[in-house]
């Protein structure tokens, strides 16, 4: 039976470990978009499996701005993910550090990797999925390292700084985790090389998640410079 490209996560805050409820053989009650797109589901709303433009073996899409990624990802009726959206994906119902276990493992994804006493890095980003072995247990991949993504937070309010998730395969493997967050100076017409996106959509018009997501990433900012 081939994997269903959705996997139903309960609960919604972020230190809590999360039952998984895998949608394989009701999938039935998917309707025919859920069906062909490549998301998951975590709580109450979708994150793309992949970095974007979330397809396999494609490179992820890297020198964009923060608006520019949000009008892509609006283009295809979604949006950038929350902060603690993508942090609730990253970490998986086992509430993860790294997503795919409690502790850095080298070579897991695509980070920096040591040779002797060197931290050598590879020559670039690598293919979405290219690291089979760099995914949560729900089914996001490539969460940590290869490009840092952009999200729909602020870093710093007053200075109009958005944050970023994830690492590279560029920067130094401590910042490749589920909790590590930077914006410094990242504001919505910046672009690197090393930084792309995924994109996210609520489950249901009606679902409040948004607000409350917003709350907590307004804490979040407050502790920024």
């Amino acid at each position: 039976m081939p994997q269903s490209p959705l996997v139903l996560v309960s609960g919604l805050a972020l230190g809590v470990a999360l039952q998984v409820v895998p949608t394989a053989g009701n999938e039935s009650q998917l309707t025919a978009t859920e069906k062909d797109t490549e998301m998951i589901k975590v709580a109450d709303f979708y994150v793309d499996r992949f970095e974007f433009p979330n397809i396999e073996g494609k490179l992820p899409r890297v020198d964009v701005s923060w608006t520019e990624a949000q009008g892509l990802c609006q283009t295809q009726g979604k949006r950038l993910c929350l902060e603690r959206e993508w942090e609730m994906a990253c970490r998986g119902p086992e509430n993860h550090l790294y997503g795919y276990g409690p502790s850095f493992e080298e070579g897991r994804c695509h980070t920096p990797s040591k040779i002797g006493d060197v931290w050598v890095r590879g020559p670039d980003r690598a293919p979405s999925g290219s690291f089979a072995d760099c995914r949560s247990s729900n089914g996001a991949q490539d969460m940590i390292g290869n490009v840092w993504e952009w999200t729909d937070s602020m870093y710093a309010p007053n200075r109009d700084w958005r944050v970023v998730r994830g690492g590279s395969w560029f920067h130094s493997v401590n910042l490749a985790r589920a909790d590590t967050r930077y914006g410094l100076h990242l504001d919505q017409d910046y672009r690197l090389d090393l930084i792309g996106f995924r994109c996210c959509r609520s489950a249901a018009p009606a679902d409040d998640v948004t607000a409350g997501a917003r709350t907590d990433d307004t804490e979040l900012a407050a502790q920024a410079p």
